[in-house]
């Protein structure tokens, strides 16, 4: 008889149904989780996204949304969560900040379809957006109009008055859900990245398509516009004017200066010389993706699946050799659902047992 040379079955009575690959991860990820590299703070479910803001009492604090449909503020000093914000009955996806009258205000995505309006301070939501028919992945807010930009896997962005809660206008041209939206530096222009491999110039205040952006293979799951120059994350692009090479799909940008820095699916942080395309160090520590990054001064401050949140001195990041590891080719899944969808049935039916 021919020995089956397939995925090996666990036998272990706590291993059932798991291969011995699967198995393998696992472990792996257990002894990886017992690294303290970037001084954690542990989350209840898993880190989503993130938004930093401004310093009170010598205190930095973020926003966090939360696979566990919430979003709470951290101090990041401390380590103490300070507030919780619930409502959403999905997971939150999307953040933002809006100040009015010297009262701040966040915003939160979730993917139950809506979009919520809060007081920081007083964490009362005051106002619930919600036309969208698919999850809500990504918002923009435009501090000039006061105006609220949201991205869905509806294949819709929406725009909202943020003082009436009144919805504007739809914009319509991608084929796929809207992965990340964001402003140029003076808020002429609204771009988004989807999984349909484009980004879209708008008008935000007409909708207008303004230009198309085309180039990437896959789905673009990040987007950053900084001094005039537009970057942009998947796994493989087309011809852009530079490519910085990844060994598994990139969730997240940070411009800082000189440098472009990436999170990845791959668990790891990148630091690249935007000059050059150099990679100047590899940051290990998380054990799960890494789905979200901001800076603040000397500060990198990243989050992951793995459950918590992670803080990295820039200085000593960008001082040391470049610590580059070779690109490996991942495996090719044999499932009908692409590697996204998965993950994100995989993550949906995590939260609803939360």
């Amino acid at each position: 008889m021919a020995e089956f040379d397939g995925p090996q079955i666990g036998t272990s009575a706590n291993n059932f149904f798991q291969s011995d690959q699967d198995i393998a991860i696992q472990e792996r990820k257990f002894k990886k989780q017992q690294n303290k590299a970037g001084d954690p703070i542990e989350c209840t479910s898993k880190v989503l996204c993130m938004i930093l803001t401004e310093k009170t009492d010598n205190f930095d604090y973020a926003y966090i949304g939360e696979s566990g449909f919430i979003a709470k503020k951290v101090n990041l000093s401390t380590k103490k969560t300070v507030k919780i914000f619930k409502g959403h009955t999905g997971p939150v996806t999307c953040l933002g900040l809006w100040y009015k009258d010297e009262i701040e205000y966040l915003i939160t995505g979730s993917w139950d379809k809506t979009l919520k309006k809060w007081d920081s301070k007083t964490k009362e939501s005051l106002c619930t957006f919600s036309l969208h028919t698919d999850f809500v992945k990504s918002l923009a807010i435009s501090h000039k109009t006061s105006t609220l930009f949201s991205g869905s896997s509806d294949k819709h962005i929406r725009s909202w008055n943020l003082l009436t809660g009144e919805p504007l206008k739809v914009f319509k041209r991608h084929t796929r859900g809207i992965e990340d939206l964001t402003f140029d530096e003076k808020e002429t222009f609204l771009f988004s990245a989807s999984s349909d491999g484009l980004v879209i110039k708008w008008n935000p205040l007409s909708g207008e398509c303004l230009q198309i952006f085309e180039g990437h293979l896959t789905n673009i799951y990040a987007l950053k516009v900084f001094e005039e120059e537009m970057w942009t994350a998947d796994k493989t692009t087309g011809k852009p004017d530079m490519s910085l090479e990844h060994p598994d799909f990139v969730r997240c940008l940070a411009i800082c200066g000189p440098y472009v820095i990436s999170g990845s699916r791959d668990e790891s942080i990148r630091v690249f010389d935007i000059g050059s395309g150099k990679l100047i160090k590899v940051i290990e520590g998380h054990f799960d993706e890494v789905s979200c990054t901001a800076i603040r001064g000397t500060r990198l401050y990243t989050g992951s699946l793995d459950c918590t949140l992670r803080m990295w001195s820039l200085t000593e990041i960008t001082s040391q050799e470049s610590q580059q590891k070779p690109i490996v080719q991942e495996e090719k899944s044999t499932s009908m659902l692409t590697e996204e969808e998965e993950r994100e049935l995989e993550e949906l039916m995590e939260a609803e047992d939360v």
